[in-house]
């Protein structure tokens, strides 16, 4: 009996046909099959959550979230990546600070007082200067009148002092034709008059050669004398020592021409010299362009032809650098005589009939100045 209540169940669902009712069957069923699979559920979650807590999961769990969860911690677990950290590095940074400290404290260079370098520079006192106060003045060799000309200057020109006499009463400056000259005091203005220092080793001045007087005439013989021969009225004076080629003053007004300023000397060089001058009548419009004028220019005995040659523009009135000038004329250093620049030179002035209207000058022409102007003026002859 036992064994047919135990396999009654089986047999039942084996052979469903021989039970009584079917669906009442089944519905009783249906609870305790439930059962089971609940059951059996439940004891598998217990299998697998009691293997999980004893050996830690299997290697099959490797691939869950874990690793995942350790890659978001990676900032601080990398322990192997700490001594990296340790390096001296930070400890470098402070020591280029120090360094740069030093360079800061080099900056001193703010001990720019040295202004008072700028205070000592304004303390040299400035050059005494001459001014022309006279229309026309001469330029004298030494401290008188009993002193050789050397040039004249005009109203306006101003030259550097470099002395006076014991009584301040005349200035010597520099210069005139290339020469420290000497100036009456009435006829210049001076500044800084208080710091010129007298000068030493003064021309002696020129003493005059008194003339021997005339012995007696001898006695002349009793018989007549021829009658003189016939002198001319009025014989021209002669050409003074140096000119050879100058000849005598021409015309009826005689020489009128008369230096009234220069002659300047300006450095071109002294590859050739050239001529800026001026011929003017200075009684007529303040000083009216004279026209058909030239110049005879000597040098040991050899007339320059190519100044001869050139002759002056009417109412014509160009600036040069050292004044103006109606007349231009230039020759190269080879072809003066002597080919070179430098020497002593005579000169005046030719009319149109290239006849002497002037007195014969001098000057001397320093090396590589060769730039001349010299101001003729006719007014007061």
């Amino acid at each position: 009996m036992r064994k047919q209540v135990l396999h009654q169940p089986f047999a039942a669902s084996i052979a469903p046909s021989r039970l009584p009712s079917t669906q009442s069957m089944e519905q009783r069923r249906m609870p305790a099959v439930r059962a089971i699979l609940l059951i059996m559920l439940l004891g598998t979650l217990l299998v697998l959550s009691g293997c999980s807590l004893l050996f830690g999961g299997s290697k099959s769990e490797e691939p869950t979230a874990v690793p995942d969860d350790r890659v978001i911690v990676p900032t601080f677990t990398p322990t192997s990546e700490a001594p990296a950290t340790d390096t001296p590095v930070p400890t470098t940074a402070p020591v280029v600070q120090e360094q740069v400290e030093p360079t800061a404290t080099e900056a001193p260079a703010v001990e720019q007082p040295t202004a008072t370098i700028t205070t000592e520079v304004a303390s040299p006192t400035p050059i005494p200067k001459v001014a022309v106060s006279a229309a026309d003045a001469n330029a004298r060799s030494g401290p008188g009148t009993e002193y050789g000309l050397v040039g004249q200057v005009t109203q306006g020109q101003t030259f550097d002092v470099i002395g006076k006499n014991a009584d301040g009463t005349w200035w010597q400056f520099c210069c005139v034709n290339g020469q420290q000259a000497w100036i009456f005091g009435e006829l210049a203005t001076v500044d800084n008059a208080a710091s010129v220092p007298v000068a030493q080793n003064l021309p002696e001045a020129p003493v005059a050669v008194a003339q021997p007087t005339q012995p007696p005439a001898a006695e002349q013989p009793t018989s007549a004398p021829p009658p003189p021969a016939e002198q001319p009225t009025s014989a021209p004076p002669p050409a003074p020592a140096g000119a050879v080629n100058a000849g005598n003053c021409g015309g009826d007004d005689g020489c009128k021409f008369h230096i009234k300023g220069g002659p300047s000397f300006t450095d071109n060089g002294g590859g050739e010299m050239k001529l800026h001058l001026f011929f003017e009548h200075s009684g007529i419009d303040g000083g009216q362009p004279q026209g058909d004028y030239r110049l005879g220019v000597e040098r040991d005995g050899q007339l320059i032809a190519a100044f001869a040659d050139t002759t002056s523009i009417a109412l014509s009135k160009n600036q040069g650098a050292s004044g103006p000038y109606n007349y231009e004329a230039k020759v190269q250093a080879g072809s003066l005589p002597g080919g070179t620049l430098e020497g002593n030179y005579s000169f005046w002035v030719l009319d149109g009939n290239r006849e002497r209207d002037s007195d014969v000058f001098q000057m001397y022409v320093p090396p590589g100045q060769g730039e001349i102007w010299i101001d003729f003026d006719q007014a007061g002859h």
